[in-house]
């Protein structure tokens, strides 16, 4: 018994380190490639805002906060990030060692979220491990995240999507963490998931409503508990009062209205519609890498005695998850769908999308796995054999993930395959030299001139974004550029 034990201690040890260097594996190029991002698009327009709103007010919070303000009124409601951008300014602040700084910690918050969820869902640490390497993977390396250029290396997507995310998740955890401890610590977790969630609800309206559900969420599954303790349910009405906030803001209706499209106007087309993205997503969302990830984490969440639940999952609990992820995956697809009036999804909103399908899926799996094992295995005669055959089709799931070229071509076209790829080859470093040349020729030219500079090689990059200042000087990014750099107009020409 005593050698059984210690052969089972040393292979959960192994295990640990085989999970452990395959996060890192997965996470390591793209956090790497944060240290080699550059100004992109919006980036410039908000930089330079934030830049005339510090000046106009004496103040860096107050002319952020009217700025804001004035998006809020004609753009968008998306309050958090907007003022972030504009308080922030990584660039003008401190160059582009700060701007790095500032796309790493973003990242890397986002990376800390996905840890802490995985450990409060998984409990115990090697089946924690597990979960945290196929949310990791959801996000860097399965179909579609070449799409991931957005979230992770343009500056104002990440922090509206990515960093809110972060915040997202981490009000979450704090909010699980307040249900299962009392007294004084769990006071302290209700109010910093509060501010959380009130942050998250003034994010991109898809966040906003992912954000409310999960607290929602926490409050139904956990309903007797919430009943012992009101308290608890403060978190849910910080986060709904921030969505309330975003919701009713000006802005989205005058941004719905310029993006009109004939057959997508009505609630009605918007409700159809969603169902349309929603299906459309699926198939790219649920590829055979999660397929494999899945099967191999219901597996494991089974042998190492996954509790999500410690009062366990009955027959209706588990409907009701199932039920309830799918509702908060159409919740978050509506405001996409309505606002934009079409049946498909852009690219930083359908990537967003992915995520948050494929994290709420592993939620299930790992439940299914609880409810599997207290339902239909712990009642078996045969536990043991059951458990052993468990543990050879983890194996072989791993395996098959692994070998089968329809896998291999998915993971040879994720986003960390894709920063691993620029990086190895030196492409990250050409394009980022590049792009440095750019930027310090528009901050050394003479303020008010008209900068026209003539780049006579460019090269191409799978995973960094295009700078979006063209031959164009009246288009909008170059006149944002200008506007930031203080000259009359920029214009970049290439072969």
């Amino acid at each position: 018994m005593k050698r059984f034990t210690e052969n089972r201690t040393m292979l959960d040890m192994i295990l640990r380190i085989v999970l452990v260097v395959m996060i890192i594996g997965v996470i390591a190029s793209p956090l790497m490639g944060t240290m080699f991002t550059y100004l992109s698009e919006d980036d410039f327009s908000y930089e330079s805002g934030g830049m005339e709103g510090a000046a106009q007010y004496q103040s860096s919070v107050l002319g952020s906060f009217y700025k804001t303000v004035n998006i809020y009124k004609n753009q968008q409601g998306c309050y958090t990030p907007m003022f972030l951008d504009h308080l922030i300014r990584p660039y003008t602040r401190f160059g582009l060692p700060g701007f790095h700084m500032a796309m790493f910690l973003y990242v890397a918050s986002f990376i800390a979220s996905l840890v802490m969820i995985s450990f409060v869902l998984g409990r115990e640490k090697t089946f924690s491990l597990a979960v945290l390497l196929v949310a990791v993977m959801s996000v860097f390396a399965m179909s579609e995240t070449r799409l991931d250029v957005d979230i992770i290396f343009w500056h104002t997507e990440t922090l509206g999507f990515t960093l809110m995310l972060a915040f997202m998740f981490l009000g979450l955890g704090f909010s699980i963490l307040s249900f299962r401890n009392k007294g004084a610590i769990s006071i302290v977790y209700i109010v910093i998931s509060s501010i959380l969630a009130f942050l998250a609800s003034g994010a991109s309206l898809t966040v906003t409503a992912v954000n409310c559900s999960v607290f929602l969420a926490v409050l139904i599954l956990d309903y007797k508990e919430l009943l012992a303790r009101k308290m608890l349910a403060v978190p849910f009405i910080s986060g709904f009062i921030g969505a309330l906030i975003n919701a009713v803001a000006p802005g989205n209706f005058v941004r719905a209205d310029e993006s009109a499209v004939p057959g997508h106007e009505t609630l009605l087309d918007g409700l159809r519609d969603t169902f349309s993205c929603l299906f459309k997503a699926y198939p790219k969302a649920v590829d055979i890498v999660f397929i494999f990830a899945a099967l191999a984490l219901l597996a494991l969440g089974i042998i190492y005695k996954a509790e999500v639940f410690k009062d366990g999952i009955t027959h209706a609990r588990m409907g009701i998850i199932i039920l309830g992820v799918f509702l908060l995956q159409y919740f978050e697809v509506f405001p996409a769908a309505y606002g934009s009036h079409y049946d498909e999804m852009s690219e930083h909103l359908l990537i967003e999308h992915l995520i948050i399908t494929r994290l709420t899926l592993i939620f299930v799996v790992i439940s299914l796995a609880q409810w599997i094992r207290e339902n239909f295995i712990e009642k078996a005669a045969s536990e043991a054999k059951i458990i052993n055959i468990l543990k050879c089709a983890c194996a072989v799931a791993a395996l098959l993930m692994l070998v089968i070229p329809a896998s291999r071509a998915v993971i040879r076209d994720s986003f960390t395959a894709r920063t691993f790829r620029d990086l190895k080859s030196g492409t990250m470093v050409r394009v980022y030299r590049i792009r440095e040349y750019q930027l310090s020729y528009f901050e050394m030219a003479e303020d008010g001139s008209d900068a026209i500079l003539y780049t006579p090689w460019d090269t191409a990059s799978e995973s960094l974004p295009g700078i979006g200042i063209t031959a164009d000087s009246e288009w909008i990014v170059n006149r944002s550029a200008a506007n930031m750099f203080g000259l009359h107009t920029t214009t970049i020409l290439v072969p």
